[in-house]
Order: C-alpha cells, then structure tokens, then sequence
C-alpha cells in the first residue's frame, strides 16, 4: 500500500458541493475521477494494481473512506475520496478485495493520512504475503481488504522475487558500502517515480525490499 499526497480537489467537485440538493449520487464525477488518478500515478489505493485510464474501459471505482452510509455528511469531501480498482467485482466475495470487499466497513488507517504513513506500517513476505506487525490493521489488511487473495499474493511475489534478485547479482558489483548504498538508492528511486505519470504496479513491493537490503548494510 502506498501514501497518498492528497492534492486540490477539482473545481467541478467545489462548485456541486454548493448546489441545491448536491449530493454524491448527482455528482459528475469524471473530473473527480481524473484528479484521483493522477494524485495515485494509476495504481489503486489498497492494492497497488495499474488502473485503466480510459473512460470505455472502467476499472476504477471511487471509494469513500468513510463510508457514505455511516458518514454522510462525507460524501461530498475529497479528502474522503480515494480510487480503487474494481477489486474482482462480480466474483463471491471471498474474491473480492479493496473497496469491493470492504463495503460499509471500517479501516483504521487511511494511505492518504500521511501522519501516519501507511507505507510505515505496511510489510510483505517473500512469498507475497502482505501484514502488518499492527494487529489491527494485520487484520484489515486480511479480512476488511482481502490483500492476500491468490492472484494478488502472487503478483507481489513476482515483484519481489525480481527486485531481490537484480539487487543480490548487481550490488556485488560495487565493492564499498558506500557504493552498493548508492545503488540501492538509484534503484528504490526508480519504484518510487512516476514515469510519464504511472507508478509501477506493486511500486512498494520493490521499495521495501530494497530497504531490507540498505538496512543490512547500514
């Protein structure tokens, strides 16, 4: 799970908030839509998976953090607003993961809350496995977002497989701590960058294998 930096909400978001009888339900979202997706570089807030851009090909929802119908008064509130991936929408919901799994409940910690960077307390296993050493959220993770679903465990593997092996063959290469910790620098900047405003998908899976590997050498 990645941080996210909230930015200005859109003026359309601002103008609506105003009317008579706004609510989310009437609300046209496409320019709220759009501004998610750029504050997130493309990647869905739970699970880290690439988002579409393309209107005709929806993969996107736009979740409330606090959840419409226990916080109404929320709706209509960017920083609520974040966007998720479809989460297997469709399937049974033991299949289903972020905002489709989620639903009404609650989540103890939000990505977009950076004083308390999620990205601090967020862990992965080498098998894939996301957890967190905070039992709460350990839980949430599992059982509110269903992170560790099969397909998304192993798409994380894969990632971290990779990056552990590009790190383990190229950092014999530079001979002095101070090299492989420049190395190691260059390659976590290139998960943590956006290209051409994307984020790689599973960006914080390399991130923090990487910072396992500094640590070690610190």
């Amino acid at each position: 799970m990645k941080a996210i930096n909230k930015g200005n909400e859109p003026i359309s978001l601002t103008e609506h908030r105003v009317k008579q009888y706004a609510s989310y339900e009437n609300l046209p979202n496409a320019d709220t839509r759009e501004s998610l997706l750029v504050e997130q570089g493309n990647i869905c807030c739970y699970c880290m998976r690439r988002i579409p851009e393309s209107e005709k090909t929806p993969g996107s929802k736009i979740e409330h953090f606090l959840c419409q119908d226990n916080h109404p008064d929320e709706e209509l509130s960017y920083g609520n607003m974040l966007l998720a991936c479809l989460g297997y929408e469709g399937s049974s919901k033991r299949l289903q993961t972020c905002d489709s799994k989620k639903g009404n409940l609650s989540l103890t910690y939000s990505p977009s809350n950076l004083a308390r960077n999620i990205e601090d307390l967020v862990k992965y296993k080498p098998n894939g496995e996301i957890y967190s050493s905070d039992e709460t959220l350990n839980t949430e993770l599992e059982t509110v977002l269903n992170l560790n679903v099969k397909q998304l465990k192993e798409n994380r593997r894969v990632v971290y497989e990779s990056v552990q092996n590009r790190i383990r063959n190229k950092v014999k290469q530079h001979k002095t701590n101070t090299l492989q910790k420049r190395f190691l620098e260059a390659e976590k900047r290139k998960w943590l960058n956006l290209v051409n405003g994307k984020y790689k998908e599973f960006c914080m899976v390399g991130v923090f294998v990487i910072n396992k590997k500094l640590k070690r050498i610190a």
